[in-house]
């Protein structure tokens, strides 16, 4: 089933949208710092978002996430997530995460071909406030992860024969729908007057193989293995809001 380009056109203008949010969160909220209160306690529940950007990859097997592998390329894709966190002390609490996220890479072969999976994604995370006094309450947060892979297109471009051709076509089917992985990551939090800014750093593992087989051979996504799994590292940047 071929995609019509104006898909790619509609993924860059979110892209660039995303940004703009990042950016006017940052902007507005940097100018906006207020200093920790001595006897200030934090609320119980928070919820809010969080919009940023991962940088993906499809690993084969056990090979570690940053080497190269078999010729793939790790590509940079939007993601955005809404939150709802309650603490159960000042230093431990639990947050749930439910978003949309956008993984892409590069398959090298006779061809040029990147995919973008787009998937629906639930985070369970336990969240630790690391035991320091500073103004920016450092986090680390861990837990289980659920993608659910809800459509994917590759984006092929080459020559062959003499001609030049770019072409983009759905490849869903070619990939498993659910992928289950586990986050890990470490963040920041900037009391603000409306809001609490927060800036996050993470790394999802995928446990789950992401390439569907057709019989003894693999699909479509040639380069790759049945063995294949979706990692990536994200930045994000967001507002939480006391409740």
């Amino acid at each position: 089933m071929k995609v019509p380009f104006n898909i790619e056109f509609s993924l860059k203008r979110s892209i660039r949208a995303i940004a703009t949010a990042v950016c006017a969160v940052v902007l507005t909220s940097g100018a906006a710092f207020a200093q920790d209160g001595a006897g200030e306690t934090e609320s119980k529940l928070m919820v809010g978002f969080k919009s940023g950007f991962n940088l993906a990859d499809m690993r084969n097997g056990a090979t570690d996430y940053f080497s190269q592998q078999r010729g793939n390329g790790k590509e940079f894709a939007p993601q955005i997530h809404v939150f709802g966190r309650y603490n159960f002390t000042k230093w431990v609490g639990a947050e749930l995460e439910l978003g949309w996220v956008q993984n892409a890479f590069t398959t090298y072969s006779n061809t040029q071909t990147t995919y973008r999976t787009n998937n629906f994604q639930a985070n369970a995370l336990v969240n630790v406030r690391i035991p320091v006094l500073s103004v920016y309450h450092p986090r680390l947060y861990i837990g289980p992860s659920y993608n659910y892979n809800a459509y994917v297109y590759g984006r092929q471009t080459g020559s062959a024969f003499g001609y030049n051709f770019d072409q983009t076509y759905e490849v869903t089917n070619d990939f498993k729908p659910h992928d289950f992985g586990v986050v890990v990551g470490t963040g920041l939090q900037f009391d603000v007057k409306f809001a609490t800014l927060l800036v996050d750093a993470r790394y999802r593992h995928g446990l789950s193989k992401a390439v569907n087989t057709r019989g003894s051979s693999v699909n479509s996504v040639s380069p790759l293995t049945n063995t294949s799994s979706i990692s990536d590292v994200a930045l994000m940047v967001g507002l939480g809001f006391s409740l």
